[in-house]
């Protein structure tokens, strides 16, 4: 029987839950900086859960709280984040509300900058659609969406989300349930509605029979995401649980703008095992999650970019979230190319 959300258990701190939490620190506080200029940014948190976990290690509402304020105190021209906190458990709730009110109280100049919205005791599915129409003109915003399970997380709501300009989404793809769940009828309209879909593995066995079942989950998750949000980038990183090999969940960040994908990438690939996009607990981390080859990047560019001339940024832009490798690394392949004779740079640095 599965556990409750304010069940104890779920609540101990766990070494990949640590990694996520870095990953959407270094992520959010880049986010803010680069928007910053826009004097106003918001933040969502659609499954806040607790303020702490059980040792009194911070949740990510705390996270966010003070990277929010961190930013409005070291930046003059950013004049307010915005913060929302959605919570559907009630005890998890209360708990929410004590140490956000706790926070506040013992550091009120702190987050003089802060604008701090009364928690919402509900859930995503119900209360994500009346904040979009509380707003005339969503400023710049990060939602950050990571809930226990598949359940309520339908497509359609991600699609109102993404739809609004300058929108991001960071989502816990819990892929690990989807799969062990996806032939029981109880689960089928859930599963349904994460992926906008009515015949889920029709479709997979038709779209990906060379695909395994969990990277058929994953492709057509986030090809899913561009056809039905409009999304233009989508980046997963791969979370083992702790001494396991088998993939628990990914977390996927989806962005219009390719700067913000670029980032991700740089910081998830800095928190994943071994410098890879994903990390595999502390037993496995000898294991890489894949061998990338350069030579598969350049292979990828000579085909991607062959008798073209384009500019370095447009090689980012265009093929950002299409490989695993980072910046430093295209920059390494292309010097590579150069040497061999397959192509001419002109010019250096970001050309």
């Amino acid at each position: 029987m599965p556990l409750k959300d304010n069940d104890p258990r779920k609540w101990e701190y766990k070494e990949h839950t640590r990694v996520k939490h870095i990953i959407l620190k270094k992520y959010l506080k880049a986010w803010i900086n680069i928007l910053g200029k826009n004097r106003k940014v918001c933040y969502f948190d659609c499954f806040a859960g607790r303020g702490k976990y059980s040792d009194g290690t911070e949740g990510s509402p705390l996270i966010a709280l003070k990277a929010a304020a961190d930013l409005i105190n070291n930046r003059s021209h950013l004049k307010e984040v915005e913060l929302t906190f959605i919570e559907k458990d009630k005890n998890n709730y209360g708990n929410l509300l004590n140490v956000l009110e706790e926070e506040l109280k013992n550091h009120p100049d702190m987050y003089l900058g802060v604008k701090l919205n009364k928690p919402i005791n509900d859930e995503f599915i119900n209360a994500v659609p009346l904040l979009l129409k509380d707003y005339k003109k969503l400023p710049p915003s990060f939602f950050f969406i990571d809930p226990f399970g598949f359940n309520g997380i339908p497509i359609k709501v991600l699609q109102d989300i993404l739809l609004i300009p300058k929108t991001e989404v960071f989502i816990n793809f819990m892929i690990r349930d989807v799969n062990r769940f996806l032939n029981s009828p109880n689960h089928l309209h859930s599963i349904e509605g994460l992926y906008g879909l009515d015949d889920l593995n029709g479709t997979i066995i038709s779209k990906y029979p060379y695909l395994d079942k969990e990277s058929a989950l994953l492709e057509l998750y986030q090809q899913q995401l561009h056809e039905h949000t409009g999304v233009n980038y989508t980046f997963p990183f791969k979370v083992s649980e702790d001494e396991k090999k088998q993939t628990t969940y990914y977390l996927i960040h989806a962005t219009n703008h390719p700067l913000g994908c670029e980032i991700m990438k740089e910081i998830m690939y800095k928190a994943g095992t071994r410098g890879r996009f994903g990390y595999l607990g502390p037993e496995e981390g000898q294991i890489l999650l894949s061998s990338y080859d350069l030579k598969e990047l350049k292979e990828y560019l000579i085909y991607k970019f062959s008798n073209q001339s384009v500019l370095f940024e447009e090689v980012m832009n265009k093929t950002v979230d299409k490989t695993p490798f980072i910046k430093k690394e295209y920059k390494e392949a292309l010097i590579e190319l150069e040497n061999e004779g397959k192509i001419l740079i002109w010019g250096k640095g970001a050309k």
